[in-house]
């Protein structure tokens, strides 16, 4: 008669599968454990910075809002193909990350023994930029306003701080952050609101340059196009980065928490870079068509 199938081998047995059980369960529980998981290290660490979907939320309500009253997304197909973009944003961007992590043998070795490498290779901020920056020569068509809001900024945060005191620096700083955008809006939309006095009439020039149909048309099929549209998206973002994070602006109390850190060149450029062919990557999948170099 076989062990086994006595009462005792049947004991025996599960008390066997408890203790795999048990084994399994307590492996488990350290591999998630703060202090002694590799997934743990790798997750929260290499993958999930501390708050990187609260950045992807709040960053994206705000760039879309933005987008939206610059003119940056003008028909509801291009915003339903940038929201589609968006979401499938942090995905790529983990896979990407988690991809580089593994495939370099320095970082899998880390990784494996339960510490997160350090790199700056990658960068959400900046990874984000294409989905939108794409849009811009739309927004730009009506270059007055962009002029004007422009030298209120260059004006109010570069120029007067210079000369005054510091209160009155502070001043001139919030003000320009405040009346660039309220410029802007009333050049490119005051026109529209009948209770409003003529832009055109009160700014002059401000409100009426703006390029030809042609002209930027010919700038969105360039940076629209898979060779020179990374580049040019990429040099843009290093140049905003440099604007954003000059020390006249991150010295202003409130909006210094709503910057970007100042990421080197390399990393600024090359998450913008790749972004920006993500995105085209998406409008391809979703229309068919991918344009290589404008014609």
């Amino acid at each position: 008669m076989n062990s086994d199938s006595s009462p005792l081998g049947s004991r025996l047995a599960r008390g066997r599968w408890l203790s795999l059980r048990a084994a399994a369960s307590e492996l488990l529980s350290r591999e998630f454990a703060f202090s002694t998981g590799h997934l743990t290290a790798f997750l929260s660490g290499c993958l999930f910075a501390p708050s990187l979907l609260t950045f992807w939320f709040i960053n994206g309500v705000l760039d879309f809002s933005t987008a939206l009253v610059l003119g940056a997304v003008v028909s509801p197909a291009g915003l339903q193909l940038r929201v589609v973009a968006y979401l499938l944003l942090v995905p790529t961007f983990l896979a990407l990350r988690a991809g580089f992590h593994l495939a370099h043998p320095v970082h899998r070795q880390q990784v494996l023994s339960g510490s997160c490498p350090r790199t700056e290779l990658l960068s959400l901020d900046w990874f984000s930029v294409g989905i939108l920056a794409t849009g811009l020569p739309l927004s730009l068509q009506a270059l007055g306003p962009w002029i004007g809001m422009n030298l209120v900024f260059v004006v109010g945060l570069l120029v007067l701080p210079q000369f005054a005191s510091p209160r009155a620096a502070s001043g001139s700083k919030l003000s320009a952050l405040v009346g660039g955008p309220l410029l802007f809006v009333y050049a490119k939309y005051g026109g529209s609101l009948p209770v409003l006095p003529d832009p055109a009439g009160v700014l002059g020039p401000v409100a009426t340059v703006a390029l030809s149909d042609a002209t930027t048309g010919t700038l969105l099929a360039v940076v629209n196009s898979l060779l020179p549209g990374p580049v040019l998206i990429g040099v843009f973002a290093v140049a905003t980065n440099h604007v954003l994070t000059h020390p006249e602006i991150r010295a202003v109390p409130v909006v210094r928490h709503t910057l970007p850190d100042c990421d080197p060149d390399r990393t600024v450029f090359g998450s913008a870079a790749l972004g920006t062919v993500f995105y085209l990557l998406v409008v391809a999948g979703a229309t068919g068509t991918l344009t290589v170099i404008p014609s």
